[in-house]
């Protein structure tokens, strides 16, 4: 009998551990592999419900609502409050803007693990997600490009925060999705308004490259702010001739950059080698993507193997050559310089916020080395002063307060120069770096200074500044 019953208990082990072996691998399923299941896009039930998911809002820092939703019959349809003041931050649908990053990770996803949620917490919610952005300067920057192509950028000095991030000409939304063709209005337009010229748009730098330049050479000390050059209006270097709209004369390098003077920045080709120069861009983050949740490209600073390097060296350093940048990438050169040499990575993600409330991720600055030195920085700093009160740079002027700037006239192939400004306020403790570029908009900086001292005279007085 005992011999009996150790076989009943033997055989009885079989279904047993068969049931515990099952109960393990459908907790496997249901638990450790239970987010890749409902990510999968086959899969009809997770589909089914996220479009029973009441989408999260998009705020700006004011919790202004940029994105919503509004209930239709076949599921829940985006909405958008901001139009075209907001139109390239939250996109025309979910593959584009910051639906197309933020749709799945954030704005359609809520705490919402169990399938007994929506009984017990009601109908299901995304989070959402405010932004670090200022709609009203968001409003006004889209204004000052109204009929022209575009872009502008502003940063917080502290932080590296989006205040603004604008591209011209702008769409509405709305009027994107009511169309017959969601994108016959794009594919008729010739100025690609689609594009998100401050993130995607690659231009020559023209002179805003200035200061980079000077950041090099002061850093390297191949020279100092009372270094003297002389400028008769051309300089030859290997049979390629580079002029000056002017000859200057003798200025020194405070000087050359308050007047822009090409020659100057020229020779100071021959005072670092490419691969110093090519270190200093990775320093400055100058070709680098935006490490933002929207799409955006690299720029380019040329190739410097050739038989022509040393005249490439010379066009690169006074803002011509083979470089194309990006308005971005214009201003987060400028921060650095702001923030006394310390490179910061802009951000422009403030909170992700729950259904429920709660904050389930906060913003924090995220510093990415150093440029240049503190006293590099502060001492370029003094000379873009010089560029905004005595200089090229006088439209970009602010009463009562200190504005370092520097102009900036790129050469086009393709027609008329484009407009670039760049600057940072107040001087001696920076507050907001705004830049802005127009295409075809001339020499000068005519065009793009009015444009950046009122988006900055806007967020100054935000900051409690004027």
């Amino acid at each position: 009998m005992q011999e009996l019953s150790r076989n009943i208990k033997r055989i009885a082990m079989v279904p047993a551990l068969g049931f515990a072996l099952l109960c393990v691998y459908l907790s496997y399923w249901q638990f450790w592999r239970a987010p890749e299941l409902r990510a999968n896009p086959h899969n009809s039930r997770a589909q089914e419900r996220l479009r029973s998911i009441e989408p999260g809002k998009l705020y700006d820092t004011d919790m202004q609502v940029l994105l919503g939703a509004q209930r239709r019959a076949d599921g829940w349809k985006r909405t958008y409050p901001a139009g075209s003041y907001a139109c390239h931050l939250t996109g025309y649908n979910e593959r584009s803007g910051l639906q197309r990053r933020l749709r799945d990770a954030f704005l359609s996803a809520g705490e919402y693990e169990s399938p007994w949620a929506e009984f017990v917490d009601g109908p299901l919610r995304g989070n959402d997600v405010i932004l670090t952005v200022d709609l009203d300067a968001q409003e006004l920057a889209t204004r000052l490009l109204r009929g022209r192509r575009g872009a502008v950028v502003a940063l917080s000095a502290h932080s590296g925060a989006v205040l603004a991030l604008v591209s011209a000409p702008a769409y509405d939304p709305e009027l994107i999705l009511t169309s017959e063709g969601e994108f016959q209005i794009f594919q008729a337009d010739p100025n690609v308004p689609e594009l998100n010229r401050a993130l995607q748009g690659l231009y020559p730098p023209g002179s805003v490259i200035k200061v980079f330049t000077a950041a090099v050479v002061l850093d390297l000390d191949r020279a100092r702010e009372d270094t003297t050059f002389d400028c008769d209006g051309e300089y030859a270097i290997d049979g390629c001739k580079i002029t000056c709209p002017q000859a200057h004369g003798e200025v020194t390098l405070r000087e050359a950059l308050t007047v822009s003077c090409n020659t100057t920045f020229a020779k100071l080709g021959r005072y670092f080698t490419a691969d110093e120069f090519e270190d200093y861009a990775r320093r400055f983050r100058l070709t680098a993507l935006a490490q933002l949740p929207m799409f955006s490209k690299p720029g380019s600073i040329g190739d410097f193997g050739g038989e022509q390097r040393d005249v490439l060296l010379a066009e690169t350093a006074f803002g011509q050559g083979e470089t194309v940048l990006t308005p971005f990438a214009i201003a987060r050169m400028t921060l650095a310089i702001a923030n006394e040499g310390a490179v910061l990575e802009p951000y422009i993600i403030e909170a992700v916020r729950s259904p429920g409330g709660r904050i389930l991720r906060s913003a924090r600055e995220r510093e990415a080395g150093r440029a240049v030195s503190v006293e590099t920085a502060r001492t370029l700093a003094g000379m873009m002063v010089d560029v905004v009160e005595h200089g090229t740079g006088r439209v970009a002027s602010i009463r009562g307060v200190r504005v370092a700037g520097k102009t900036g006239s790129a050469e086009n192939p393709h027609g008329r120069p484009h407009s670039w400004f760049t600057a940072f306020a107040p001087a001696e403790s920076p507050e907001v770096v705004v830049t802005a570029v127009v295409e075809n908009a001339g020499a000068g900086a005519e065009a793009a200074g009015p444009i950046v001292r009122e988006v900055m005279a806007h967020l100054l007085s935000r900051a409690g500044v004027r």
